[in-house]
């Protein structure tokens, strides 16, 4: 969203999830009993909010509610360990961290693809950690990419979280001919969402229209058609909407 975040910022925040990884061990050990590989071995929300009765699902960082905890307990985790993977550096406990949730996520139908309920949306959510992870590995990027937008391609039903989808495209456009095609195909649908007025509400779910909004923009900027739209503005009128242009 334009916002430059400091490097002591960034340090406070690789230190915190360090240090929640170390001390939810007690809790995970229910998680990893029951489920093994299919939740996170690292990070979870606290245990009242995790159990699989009661709890209330976290939000993906782009707004879309989920209906299972698989997607919500485990985008929760994988969001975090992709802000390690990017300031990893040579840091053994991250690192560590990190190989051995990829080890995981391979004993997963979701961290090869799969298409059925949210785990194809936690397919996606794989794709975005595995390209901040491990970039250079284009192959396995490439392989669920393409599954996932033949699924899209194909299907009536609404196939995954809009949004989460576009973030993860926009990351990975820089590398993958087949993301940078999709963005092209769906360029002028895009172009009409980013001018559209979208409602913001504090209390509820618009509250992430401005977010979105910026989404599209950094999505379309990486084709060279729409690239003079890196100066474009998001903007909140006096009708209570967000508007881009």
């Amino acid at each position: 969203m334009n916002e430059m975040v400091t490097e002591s910022e960034e340090e406070r925040l690789v230190e915190s999830i360090l240090s929640n990884c170390e001390n939810q061990v007690g809790e995970l050990a229910i998680w990893n009993k029951k489920h093994k590989f299919m939740y996170p071995h690292f990070l979870l929300p606290s245990y009242e909010e995790s159990n699989l009765e009661r709890s209330k699902k976290l939000r993906l960082i782009t707004g879309e509610l989920p209906k299972t905890f698989l997607l919500s307990h485990n985008a929760y985790e994988l969001e975090a360990l992709r802000i390690l993977a990017i300031r990893k550096h040579e840091n053994a406990k991250i690192n560590e961290l990190l190989e051995a949730t990829t080890r995981r996520l391979e004993n997963t139908c979701f961290g090869h693809f799969c298409s059925e309920g949210e785990c194809l949306w936690l397919s996606l959510v794989v794709v975005r950690f595995w390209n901040t992870f491990k970039p250079y590995d284009l192959e396995k990027i490439n392989n669920m990419l393409l599954k996932i937008i033949d699924h899209i391609t194909n299907t009536t039903k609404r196939a995954v979280p809009s949004f989460y989808l576009w973030l993860t495209l926009s990351e990975l456009a820089d590398n993958s001919e087949y993301a940078l095609e999709f963005i092209k195909k769906n360029s002028r649908y895009l172009v009409n969402q980013f001018q559209k007025g979208w409602i913001v509400n504090p209390k509820n779910a618009d509250r992430y229209n401005p977010l979105r909004k910026h989404i599209i923009k950094n999505t379309l900027i990486k084709t060279s058609m729409y690239q003079y739209m890196k100066d474009a503005e998001v903007h909140i009128s006096n009708d209570g909407r967000c508007y881009g242009k």
